[in-house]
């Protein structure tokens, strides 16, 4: 299994059991459903390719969206003033001595180092509003790049906040904790912060490196907000800048998110975003694959008008050819051209909607899944909607095993297909509006 699967497992999101004791399970429970629906969104993630294809695809739909978040978040950060920030300074001033005051340690000079370059960044907020405010106006491109750590700046932060992390073992009056979470949270928003924007530049890997990416920038967009509408050092809270911390570390190539980080980030989310871990996670991938698919659509549609008009053309020639037994030199050209192009264009336009019809299919099946991740046992009876507990669970069991068979939705067979297909269906419309909804925000 992957990462997310692994974090999710860690909050008990999925089930420990193997697949064949999942499969033994005679009554199927509301935690069993949704033990088994987690698992499988896990699988997908990580096997998504056999699903739906190349997270390039993918990436290439949805990237517009996330290019503008990215832009959002660097030019807001820009151009709002940060209340907070005269206050946080000379707090963070004042009280450096006693954040380092544990002298034996031979960490505390770099420590010292690590508050003072948090410093030196929290300044550097401050005066290039200062600046804004005077200019009123700055460019945006000039906006990104000032706001961005260089790949030198880069390499400091990342060792700077190593020597956070460390101290966060060491023996610290509790009065002085929250100036060390303080002085790490600087640092590790303008860490994220470029790294978001180098993953972006990058492209995805996969659709759960995909997923990381994403969560990052959700993140960060809810920790932007706080730092921006935040009066007072006191606004902010240890779980405010627990999020910056873990935006940080998500975007990393070896992501970090051991067991009592993620219950933390799990119950952190449900209080300010009203979402769990594996929701807040997993409806990105729901979004991805259904812009997706509306882009295939839209292939689809432009491929098909010039399918048609290709083949009116070569029946009128075909039929002139037959009556006349004789067609021009240009005629006679462009009907030996045809005779190759549409056999071939309608075996492409086949292929385009039938790509298409996958996706939709697991999108469709993957909106349920999260639904069950969302839901309690009480909103589904309450909505009467049974039917994602008693089908869930074959879809789910269905989809872990085309996962970990590599097997495409071809191979099942045509009792498999029907259940995949009336499940999905039921979720079609819902998967768009969720995607709708999250792109909508997005711009």
């Amino acid at each position: 299994m992957g990462w997310f699967s692994d974090v999710c497992s860690s909050v008990g999101n999925f089930v420990s059991a193997t697949i064949n004791t999942v499969k033994d399970v005679v009554s199927a429970t509301y935690e069993t459903v949704r033990n088994v629906a987690g698992k499988a969104m896990g699988w997908m993630a990580e096997k998504a390719e056999v699903f739906v294809g190349d997270v390039k695809k993918a990436w290439k739909a949805v990237k517009p969206y996330v290019e503008k978040v990215r832009g959002y978040l660097l030019v807001a950060a820009a151009a709002v003033p940060h209340p907070w920030l005269r206050s946080a300074l000379i707090m963070l001033e004042k009280g450096i001595g006693a954040l380092t005051a544990f002298e034996n340690s031979p960490i505390a000079k770099k420590i010292d180092a690590a508050i003072k370059w948090s410093i030196k960044r929290a300044k550097k907020w401050q005066r290039e509003e200062q600046k804004r405010e005077e200019k009123n106006q700055k460019n945006e491109a000039e906006t990104q790049k000032g706001d961005l750590l260089t790949a030198e700046e880069l390499q400091i932060a990342k060792e700077h906040q190593k020597e956070f992390r460390f101290a966060e073992d060491e023996i610290i009056p509790e009065d002085q904790r929250h100036n060390l979470e303080l002085a790490a949270a600087i640092n590790d928003f303008e860490i994220a912060q470029t790294e978001l924007s180098l993953a972006i530049n990058a492209e995805p890997t996969d659709f759960e490196h995909y997923l990381r990416l994403r969560a990052t920038q959700k993140l960060l967009t809810i920790a932007d907000k706080k730092l921006r509408t935040s009066m007072t050092v006191d606004d902010l809270s240890s779980d405010d800048l627990f999020l910056i911390r873990i935006a940080s570390d998500l975007i990393k190539a070896n992501p970090e998110l051991n067991k009592s980080a993620a219950e933390r980030l799990d119950r952190v989310l449900t209080r300010l975003h009203g979402k769990k871990l594996a929701p807040f996670v997993f409806e990105e991938l729901i979004v991805s694959w259904a812009k997706n698919a509306e882009v295939l659509e839209e292939q689809w549609s432009i491929a098909s008008r010039a399918y048609a008009k290709d083949k009116m053309l070569f029946q009128r020639l075909t039929l002139a050819s037959n009556i006349q037994d004789e067609l021009s030199n240009e005629e006679t050209s462009e009907l030996l051209k045809l005779e190759i192009s549409v056999p071939k264009n309608k075996l492409s336009l086949d292929k385009l909607a039938e790509e298409q019809f996958d996706i939709e299919r697991y999108v469709g099946a993957a909106e349920g899944f999260l639904q069950l991740l969302e839901k309690t046992e009480e909103q589904i009876e309450r909505e009467d909607r049974s039917y994602l507990l008693e089908d869930g669970h074959k879809i789910g069991i269905l989809l872990i095993n085309c996962a970990e068979h590599n097997k495409p939705f071809s191979e099942l067979s045509a009792d498999e297909q029907s259940l995949l297909n009336d499940y999905a269906n039921i979720f079609k419309q819902e998967s768009k509006m969720r995607m709708d909804t999250i792109l909508e925000v997005a711009v």
